[in-house]
């Protein structure tokens, strides 16, 4: 199956943005909270940051799932990765007129580019299942992750070095040279990312808010009258709070608890270990499909997640922190990747773009809540106990996905 998907030129080039956008990713990932709290020093300013790149999921996601569905996914796609690209700019720009970039503009800079990925997103999974089909929404879905997980394995340490070597704003320079090659490469695919739409559908649309208002409502209906799709976004809240939280504390953890405040390389080892965790996961989940139902698999995660997190917060050092953190990061993918490919399946086309937009949007909206209620956390008690408390709230999570209907659900053929 894999291979076939590489006798399509437009999802090979689907593929190679992907890997463009993921480094720029990781590299910020790494530099934008390295940059805020080398500046402040506070578990706050590095969580608000953490908070700034998952909260417009929560404000915008209903608006940018409906305008995907509706409007032209290419198009969007390619304004959104163009305007993370400027945005991105600005920071080695004030690096150079005034020396440097205040911790309110990064966190801003953060909250921007999140913002634009919202669009971008809603309307990437749409183009996906038109460029590849329903069928090979597994293959694909795997390929893109493992692919895009190789990528962070190494763009973390990359982002180090640089970081190290020049400064954390060149490497946010290099971020927005990623997503302005990225943009190219999705203008240059030739395929179609629209369903077919007939002359008389269009006729008869009404006025855009209007239709905007019917679009989110349907798809927010379609998410509450399906049982498995509404506990994987019940569910997926929980668990982007808890991860809210431990990606937020991250840097907080690394300077407080493994003592290496100002070696961003460490850092970027640390990240990269997580991100093996990651490819590990992506690659095992179609073997993993083919052997276990879909909704177990979830519930495994949630459990690993909860386990390893218990691991990490009792870690004093660098070897056992990195191997939980690999723990919580597979387990944390397998959660998402499942949870994804799952809803694209059973989600019809024309509702491709709200479902996925308005799931994320409640499942994601956990994020900045927990990245803020981390970084109180960790001011008021300590980091270690925060990770504690999250970890005992991922086994939570766990004993109630059993009561749910992931636990017998099976994938039916087509």
């Amino acid at each position: 199956m894999g291979s076939s998907l590489w006798k399509d030129g437009g999802f090979k080039r689907y593929y190679f943005f992907n890997l463009l956008s993921y480094f720029g990713s990781g590299l910020s990932m790494v530099a934008l909270p390295f940059y805020i709290y080398e500046q402040t020093s506070s578990p706050i300013y590095t969580a608000l940051a953490a908070a700034s790149t998952s909260l417009p999921y929560l404000l915008f996601g209903l608006f940018a799932g409906a305008l995907a569905d509706s409007g032209n996914r290419k198009r969007i796609m390619i304004a959104s990765d163009l305007f993370c690209a400027a945005v991105l700019a600005s920071v080695p720009a004030a690096a150079v007129i005034v020396g440097y970039a205040s911790p309110w503009h990064l966190i801003a800079v953060s909250f921007l580019t999140a913002a634009a990925f919202v669009g971008f997103d809603s309307a990437s999974h749409g183009a996906l299942l038109q460029l590849v089909g329903r069928q090979k929404l597994p293959a694909a879905n795997s390929l893109l992750i493992s692919s895009d997980t190789v990528v962070r394995i190494g763009s973390p340490v990359i982002a180090g070095g640089i970081i190290a070597a020049f400064g954390a704003e060149w490497a946010i320079a290099v971020t927005a040279v990623c997503y302005l090659l990225s943009a190219l490469l999705i203008w240059s695919i030739r395929q179609s990312f629209q369903p077919p739409r007939t002359p008389i559908a269009a006729e008869l649309r009404p006025k855009l808010l209007q239709k905007l208002h019917a679009d989110i409502r349907e798809g927010l209906s379609y998410i509450w009258s399906e049982p498995l799709i509404r506990s994987l976004t019940l569910l997926g809240f929980g668990n982007s709070f808890v991860g809210g939280a431990a990606v937020g504390l991250i840097v907080v953890y690394g300077a407080r608890v493994l003592g290496f405040a100002d070696d961003a390389p460490q850092l970027g080892m640390l990240l990269t270990c997580g991100s093996l965790g990651a490819l590990l996961a992506s690659l095992s989940l179609p073997k993993l499909r083919n052997r276990f139902m879909p909704g177990r698999i979830t519930i495994a995660g949630l459990a690993i997640s909860g386990a390893s997190l218990f691991g990490f917060a009792l870690s004093g050092e660098m070897i056992a922190a990195s191997l939980f953190y690999l723990l919580w990061n597979a387990g944390s993918t397998l959660i998402i990747v499942n949870g994804i490919t799952l809803r694209q399946q059973l989600t019809p086309d024309h509702l491709q773009g709200r479902v996925h937009a308005s799931s994320r949007m409640i499942a994601y909206g956990g994020s900045p809540f927990g990245s803020l209620s981390g970084g109180m956390a960790a001011a008021w008690i300590g980091v270690q106990p925060s990770y504690s408390f999250m970890a005992l709230l991922m086994i939570v999570l766990s004993a109630i996905a059993i009561r749910t209907p992931l636990q017998t659900y099976i994938m039916k053929k087509d």
